[in-house]
């Protein structure tokens, strides 16, 4: 393995044995899955062998990532490697155009609206950021090439995405064209899942930085979420409140030349409660709703433009978001016919909404087969099969294997209760005062903060009143970005207890680095409330996989519990009491989930086995 490089003095074991296969997978065209516990350095030993494979055979390597603060570990990698070895490698950390915009004003704008303007202001020749970057003549083309120059003179080996920001707003240039063109000259492209798994997005940037898939090795970090987020991506919703802004929009237009006044909401809820009528919700054909469209007169093509025209028009003179635009974007996906998609039309006490909902991700990230090849990997990948299946990766080139832990045993207690579930028909107050009185004992002989992470915020708002403890800090629906970090504040200056949902923003994506956590509480499995869209998953997965039960429903809510353990331990120091406070944790198809290699006490009283574990590490009760 002298040949593979690597940024560290020394290779953990199973550090090892995943750089070992991963360089296998680069060089013989292959798809390693990688189930690959946290602590392990998967991103070290992962891009050791990606760089090695990749210079030995002139290939690209794409590094993606689900959140764009992921991408600095990446880039920290890339200049380790190229300062101790001296190669000749260059990465760029790529961010969408919204996220790399100077312009403070249509970075205001959604999502739908920011683009369309950015191409209007590019083609009106009206924005100087990209004036100065690109060029809109041959001798601001000359002026802007100088100042390329200037910039790659002082790059290095990689820069984060912060730092070209910085170095942009010096120079007045658009950031964005700047990684671009960095982009063109680089081996490494660290950037974000919908970089490379959306059509509309991956054919312009690919043609634009000159690269391609058949030459690229592609490495997909927290895979686990892939399958949900490319869904996510390709689902889109309309309902009446969004139908109301637009009729204020038209209104607001109402005095210019060529505007004609469109009755919205009105009929789309006389349309909706027609179909659904006494229902909460049901699935709709797609030609239904086409059908209403054409009330109004105009091809679905010709109304979808003029929405969109009144949308921009409305950007143009507000600088605010616009339901228009959105509007004219819902119809034009809602036209194209796709594979596992279901249409879904809800009640809910009067107010209507349509979406239209992907099933399946692999219409997306299929394109992992045109790659060279691949390593996908995340601390809870299992079970591997499940995340074969969904994500349509060819069979006939996968590897799929489960890593160890590198953490010492001892510095972990994994406790599965018998008495206690979440269960729908064992929901009532007996059950949660249970709950909660257990809790209450387990904070009790904890030194230290404790998280607890709920199946759903039903369940939260139903046991924690019941909880005797006082210094709670509870997560609660729709928080702002700006109340949740204050609530990690005050949990990381104070401890206390920290209550959170599975799936949520407390239990994934966040690192407690300084030993915050020291005991973990799961609440229940957090199956997903059953409706048309997760009979329909089910049914299609069925279909598909013969696993509709599995795939659709129960897998991705066991995963969710096991992201939510995994709070505690994020580090070889680290020392963590973890309770699974769910009889069905025991159950074989939940269990086989869990790290098989990791020993689980099944107990009525876990916190008396809290108890013990921190006394035998030298802490006591509080």
């Amino acid at each position: 393995m002298s040949q593979i490089y690597f940024r560290h003095e020394k290779l953990r074991t199973h550090q090892a044995e995943l750089l070992h296969d991963s360089y296998d997978a680069f060089n013989n065209g292959n798809i390693l899955l990688a189930h690959a516990p946290v602590g392990l350095g998967k991103t070290d030993a992962v891009f050791g062998a990606a760089i090695s494979a990749a210079l030995e055979n002139d290939l690209t390597i794409f590094f993606l990532t689900p959140k764009i603060s992921q991408h600095k570990m990446a880039i920290e990698v890339v200049k380790g490697l190229a300062e101790k070895y001296k190669l000749d490698i260059m990465a760029v950390d790529l961010v969408g155009r919204r996220n790399a915009c100077l312009d403070e004003e249509l970075t205001l704008i959604d999502y739908d609206g920011f683009y369309l303007q950015c191409e209007k202001r590019r083609k009106n020749k009206s924005c100087r950021y990209y004036g100065n970057a690109k060029g809109y003549n041959r001798p601001e083309e000359v002026k802007a090439g100088l100042l390329f120059k200037r910039v790659l003179a002082e790059y290095g080996a990689a820069r984060t995405h912060a730092e070209i920001m910085k170095i942009a707003r010096m120079e007045g240039a658009c950031p964005y064209e700047l990684s671009l063109s960095l982009a063109k000259l680089s081996n490494i492209i660290i950037c974000d899942y919908t970089h490379l798994f959306i059509p509309s997005i991956r054919g312009p940037l690919l043609a634009k930085i000159k690269k391609h898939i058949a030459n690229s090795i592609v490495i997909v970090d927290e895979a686990h979420n892939l399958g949900k987020r490319i869904r996510e991506h390709l689902s889109v919703s309309l309902n009446s409140y969004m139908l109301r802004r637009a009729e204020k929009e038209i209104a607001f237009l109402g005095a210019d030349k060529g505007t004609e006044k469109i009755s919205l909401v009105e009929p789309f809820e006389e349309w909706a409660y027609q179909r659904v009528k006494q229902e909460k919700e049901l699935i709709v054909s797609k030609l239904g709703f086409e059908n209403f469209l054409h009330s109004y007169g105009e091809s679905i093509s010709l109304l979808a433009a003029y929405l969109e025209d009144l949308g921009l028009r409305f950007i143009e003179r507000t600088n605010k978001k616009s339901a228009c635009l959105r509007i004219a974007n819902f119809i034009r996906m809602w036209n194209m016919e796709e594979e596992g998609s279901v249409r879904i039309l809800r009640n809910r006490n009067g107010f209507f909404s349509l979406s239209k909902r992907m099933l399946d991700p692999s219409i997306a990230t299929k394109i992992l087969n045109d790659a060279k090849a691949a390593v996908l990997m995340s601390g809870t990948l299992k079970p591997l099969e499940m995340h074969r299946d969904i994500l349509g990766i060819d069979a006939s080139r996968v590897r799929m294997k489960c890593y160890h832990s590198p953490f010492n045993k001892g510095n972990k207690i994994n406790i599965i209760t018998e008495k206690f579930t979440t269960r729908f028909t064992k929901r009532d107050i007996e059950n949660y005062r249970a709950m909660a009185h257990t809790l209450d004992a387990i904070v009790d002989r904890t030194p230290g903060g404790v998280a607890v992470f709920f199946a759903s915020y039903h369940v939260q708002n139903a046991v924690v009143p019941l909880m005797r403890i006082n210094n709670l800090l509870l997560q609660q629906e729709n928080m702002r970005p700006e109340e949740l970090n204050s609530l990690l504040y005050e949990f990381r200056k104070n401890r206390g207890v920290l209550c959170g949902v599975q799936g949520g923003s407390l239990s994934e994506g966040i690192d407690y680095p300084n030993e915050e956590i020291k005991t973990v509480v799961v609440v229940g499995v957090a199956l997903e409330e059953k409706g048309v869209e997760i009979d329909a998953l089910i049914d299609y997965y069925e279909e598909k996989f013969k696993k509709g039960w599995e795939y659709g429903y129960i897998f991705p809510a066991v995963i969710r519990g096991v992201q939510a353990a995994g709070r505690g331990i994020r580090k070889e120091s680290d020392r963590c009491a973890v309770v699974l406070m769910d009889e069905r944790f025991k159950w074989k198809k939940y269990r086989d989930i869990l790290d098989n290699n990791e020993r689980y006490i099944i107990s009525g009283e876990p916190e008396k086995h809290v108890s013990f574990f921190w006394k035998k590490n030298g802490l006591h009760d509080k």
